[in-house]
């Protein structure tokens, strides 16, 4: 697992005039402007990268603030964007971006502050590298979850070998696509790729990793966090990581009909209550997602669900009416975290 995306931004009140003068002259300009009357609607600074031989980073000045943002993995060691090392592979959010802020201000000769309550954090992705055994497996896997749509999540595009999921959402969003056709594109058709050269074996290899993204976005870190960024832990990322991907896999074994039924009736409290849940299964398997829970008052709907959850179904399982075959093909797929490991399997 690792960070693999952060976006921050410090404000000028915490930069000396010369510094804030002198980032104001990085980078390209963007100006709206009436052509009848020359008058200008308004001016604002385009997101520029800030490159040395292999690392790379973007950055911005605003009209109040020095924003950051970019891949944490890519100004780490060689640059490795799969796996990364140090501070990105051990899910250590200060250490990510002290390493960004010493990267930025290197290359454009300023002072900028590493102390992390002067920085406001408005993303960060958490990601997760699952091994399969093939890249038809994993395409396999993309197709179902392509059909993970409802409740929580929500489709909202699919491109290629990709899966979105809640992509315009301010508090949280999901990818998944398959790194190996990913890197691909990267090092043979995007002529602007200047990042670490994985070489063929580290791409045949690469085809085997099912990559499972999860962005925190500006409203998690205004509203829903209870703590200052900057006491995030890596428990506290995996268990975002976990909360929103095991849900819709699911944790439990494969079931079948018989085995699923009697799971609901012991997981229960009543009789009565098992007998609606198992009902609306059925009616979900029949008549799909979106048409059962048109049949039901929202209270009972939930209710039914949570059972369900509970008995193991995952939302995956839900979404499609069925007991899908990627919980099988991920839980026996295992976490892979660097290239020895995935090179030797």
């Amino acid at each position: 697992m690792l960070i693999d995306w952060l976006t921050a931004r410090v404000e000028y009140q915490h930069l000396d005039r010369e510094t804030v003068k002198k980032l104001n002259t990085i980078g390209d300009r963007v100006v709206r402007y009436c052509p009848l009357s020359g008058d200008v609607r308004y001016e604002t600074s385009a997101w520029d990268s800030v490159r040395s031989d292999s690392h790379q980073i973007a950055c911005r000045a605003g009209s109040d603030a020095f924003w950051i943002q970019g891949s944490p993995a890519r100004v780490i060691g060689d640059g490795d964007a799969v796996f990364s090392a140090g501070a990105s592979s051990a899910l250590d959010l200060v250490g990510c971006l002290h390493r960004m802020v010493q990267f930025v201000a290197d290359q454009t000769a300023t002072l900028l502050p590493i102390d992390p309550a002067c920085w406001i954090v408005t993303r960060v992705d958490v990601t997760e590298n699952m091994m399969l055994d093939s890249l038809p497996e994993v395409l396999a896997a993309l197709e179902v979850l392509r059909s993970c749509n409802g409740g929580r999540y929500r489709v909202s595009q699919t491109a290629g070998d990709t899966v979105y999921w809640s992509n315009r959402s301010r508090l949280r969003s999901g990818k998944a696509y398959a790194k190996g056709p990913h890197l691909q594109y990267l090092m043979k058709k995007n002529r602007h790729y200047s990042g670490r050269e994985y070489t063929p074996s580290e791409l045949l290899a690469a085809e085997k990793i099912l990559r499972l993204e999860l962005s925190l976005k500006s409203q998690y870190f205004r509203e829903r966090l209870d703590k200052q960024w900057h006491q995030l832990t890596a428990s506290d990322l995996k268990s975002e990581w976990n909360d929103y991907f095991l849900r819709m896999i699911g944790e439990a074994e494969i079931m079948n009909d018989d085995d699923l039924k009697t799971r609901i009736f012991q997981v229960a409290s009543t009789e009565g209550r098992a007998r609606a849940a198992y009902g609306c299964w059925l009616h979900i398997q029949h008549e799909g997602w979106e048409r059962a829970r048109e049949c039901y008052p929202r209270s009972s709907w939930y209710k039914m669900l949570k059972i369900l959850r509970s008995a193991g179904l995952s939302d995956s399982d839900l979404s499609a009416g069925r007991v899908v075959e990627l919980r099988r093909k991920v839980l026996e797929a295992r976490t892979v975290n660097d290239w020895q490991t995935l090179l030797a399997a």
